[in-house]
C-alpha cells in the first residue's frame, strides 16, 4: 500500500488491489524465493501489532473475533489459553446446532460405506463439516490442532472417505491435544492409513515398505532422524499382518497368517521370534518415544505456530518438556504458546488458502448454499481439505503458497464471499456483512467498524486512511453513510480488507 493520507482518492477497486497486493506478488517472483523477500511486510503496518493478546487469537484461532478479543483481555492471556487447552469444557452450541444438519459425521463404519460408492456424499460432508466447525465453533484452538495432525498424518480422500471420516473423529480429534504414543497407535490401525500406505496388503512373503517408509520419515523420526534402510525393512516386517477386514467393527483386523514371525532388530532394538501382533506394537511405541521424534515433531509445531524458521532455543525447549512428559500435545503447546520467542513473532506467519478462507468466512458470516461453491472456492485456492495427495500434508511455509495465481486467487474469493455475497442473490453465497457493522454515521465509522470484523483491532491510521479515501471517493472521513453507499461499497470494503497484506500476514 502507499503511504500518503491521499493515495486512494480515485483508485478503483482493482486498483487498490493492485496497489495493496504489489508488494506480496513481487516476493514471490522466481522459485527461489528467500524467507528474508518473504518478510517484507514491517510489523508496524499491522493492527494491533504490539497488543499480545490479539498475536495469540491471530495464530491459536482462524480469525480473531472482537468479543474473543475482549474476554482474553479479561480472563488474562494464560487463562483463556489454558481455557482452549481443555476443549471438552467448553460449552459449543454453535457448533452443536449445526452438527445435527450433518449426522453422516456420527455414522459408524459400515452406515458410513452404505452411502453409496466411493462414498461421495461422506466426502462432501467432511469437507463441509471441516470449514463450518473450524468457522463457528468456539472450541478454535482443537481445529487447528486437528489441522496440523491432518497433515501430519496425511491421506488424501479418495474412495475411503469413510475411514478417513473416522480417523479423524475417533483417533486425530480425540486425541489432538492428548498423547502423541496414541495418535501413532490409533493411525497405525485405522482402514484409510492401511489402505493409503499399503499396508493392508503387506505379508511376510512380500512385506510392502510404504508404510514403514512413512511412520519413521513422516510420522515419527524425520527424515534425518537416524534411521537406515535396514530399519525401514525390519519394520515393514514387523507390521506384517496389520490389515483390513471388514467384518470387524473398526475394520482393522491383525491377521497371524500374513505376520512374519522371525527376530527382527529396529533402531538397534530387538524383537523375539514368535511373536503376533506384538512385534508393530512395540515398533509403534519404539518410534512414538524416540528422541529423534521429539525433535521432529516439536519443530513442526514450532514452524506451525511461530515462524516458517522457528528459533532453535524454543525448539530445544520444546523438545525438553516434550519428552519430560512423553510426548504430552498439550504440555508443550502451551510452553510453545507462551514463550518468549513466540510474543517476538508477530506478522512471521502468512495464513495458509484454507486459513485465509475459513477466517474470510468467519469474519463475514459467510454461508454457502451449495456444496459445489464452496468446493470450487477451495479449488481455485489449491488447498480443498483432504485433498494433497502425497503423505506430508499440505506445505506449512510462504514460500509454497506466495505465487501470482494463489494471490489473484484470494483477492477473487475476497471479492466473491463479499461483493458478490452482499450484491448478487445467484452468487451462492450468503453473508451477514450489514449485520456486523452497526449503523455508522460516517465514513470513517463504517471503515473502523468493517476493521473490526477482519482484524479484530483499529487499523494502523497510515492504512485506515487509504481506505477511508476508497469508501468516500475521496470526499473525508465524515462523508455520511448512505444507504446508496453501502449499497455501492459495503461488500467491496469487506473484500478489499480480506485482500490486503495485512491480512495475509498474522
Amino acid at each position: 500500500m502507499g503511504t500518503g493520507d491521499d493515495v486512494m482518492v480515485t483508485t478503483s477497486r482493482r486498483g487498490f488491489l493492485k496497489m495493496a497486493g504489489g508488494a506480496l506478488a513481487g516476493a514471490a517472483i522466481g522459485a527461489g524465493v528467500t524467507r528474508e523477500a518473504l518478510a517484507w511486510l514491517p510489523t508496524d503496518t499491522l493492527p494491533a501489532a504490539d497488543d499480545p493478546a490479539l498475536h495469540l487469537l491471530n495464530r491459536i484461532t482462524y480469525g480473531a473475533r472482537p468479543e474473543e478479543l475482549e474476554r482474553v483481555r479479561q480472563m488474562g492471556i494464560e487463562a483463556y489459553l489454558d481455557e482452549q487447552l481443555q476443549p471438552d469444557a467448553i460449552d459449543d452450541p454453535e457448533w452443536e446446532t449445526l452438527a445435527k444438519t450433518m449426522p453422516i459425521l456420527s455414522m459408524d463404519r459400515r452406515a458410513a460405506y452404505s452411502m453409496g460408492p466411493g462414498a461421495y456424499r461422506v466426502y462432501m460432508t467432511m469437507v463441509r463439516g471441516m470449514v463450518i466447525r473450524a468457522a463457528v465453533t468456539r472450541r478454535q484452538l482443537l481445529e487447528r490442532m486437528v489441522e496440523f495432525w491432518t497433515d501430519h498424518f496425511n491421506i488424501s480422500s479418495n474412495d475411503y472417505s469413510p475411514d478417513l471420516m473416522i480417523l479423524h473423529r475417533d483417533v486425530i480429534r480425540r486425541h489432538a491435544l492428548g498423547k502423541f504414543r496414541d495418535l501413532v497407535f490409533g493411525v497405525a490401525q485405522n482402514p484409510a492409513m492401511l489402505y493409503y500406505l499399503d499396508q493392508a496388503y503387506s505379508e511376510k512373503e512380500h512385506p510392502n515398505e510404504n508404510y514403514a517408509r512413512e511412520l519413521l520419515e513422516l510420522h515419527t523420526l524425520g527424515v534425518n532422524g537416524g534411521y537406515t534402510e535396514r530399519d525401514v525393512k525390519e519394520v515393514a516386517r514387523a507390521l506384517t499382518g496389520f490389515t483390513v477386514r471388514d467384518a470387524t467393527e473398526t475394520g482393522f483386523f491383525f491377521d497371524m497368517e500374513m505376520h512374519d514371525t522371525d527376530e527382527k532388530v529396529v533402531l538397534e532394538h530387538r524383537l523375539p521370534a514368535g511373536r503376533g501382533i506384538e512385534d508393530g506394537l512395540h515398533v509403534l511405541d519404539i518410534v512414538a518415544h524416540h528422541p529423534s521424534t521429539a525433535r521432529f515433531v516439536c519443530t513442526k509445531l514450532c514452524r506451525r505456530f511461530v515462524s516458517d524458521d522457528p528459533p532453535a532455543s524454543l525448539i530445544d525447549s520444546a523438545v525438553s518438556l516434550w519428552q519430560d512428559t512423553e510426548g504430552d500435545i498439550r504440555a508443550v503447546l502451551r510452553h510453545i504458546l507462551l514463550s518468549a520467542e513466540f510474543q517476538a513473532s508477530v506478522g512471521q506467519k502468512l495464513r495458509r488458502p484454507l486459513d485465509f478462507f475459513i477466517g474470510a468466512a468467519r469474519a463475514t458470516g459467510s454461508e454457502f448454499q451449495n456444496f459445489w461453491v464452496l468446493e470450487e472456492m477451495l479449488t481455485d485456492l489449491a488447498q480443498v481439505p483432504y485433498g494433497w495427495h502425497p503423505p506430508d500434508g499440505y506445505p506449512d511455509v510462504a514460500a509454497a503458497w506466495i505465487n501470482s495465481g494463489g494471490l489473484l486467487a484470494r483477492w477473487n474469493t475476497a471479492m466473491r464471499l463479499t461483493h458478490g455475497g452482499y450484491s448478487d442473490k445467484d452468487s451462492g453465497v450468503v453473508n451477514r456483512l450489514h449485520e456486523r457493522i452497526g449503523i455508522p454515521e460516517t465514513v470513517s465509522q463504517l471503515v473502523d467498524a468493517v476493521a473490526l470484523q477482519i482484524f479484530a483491532a483499529p487499523l494502523p491510521e497510515t492504512t485506515r486512511a487509504q481506505f477511508i479515501a476508497y469508501a468516500s471517493g475521496g470526499s473525508g472521513p465524515d462523508t455520511p453513510v448512505t444507504t446508496h453507499l453501502l449499497s455501492q461499497k459495503l461488500g467491496t470494503l469487506f473484500g478489499l480488507m480480506l485482500a490486503s497484506p495485512q491480512y495475509q500476514w498474522r
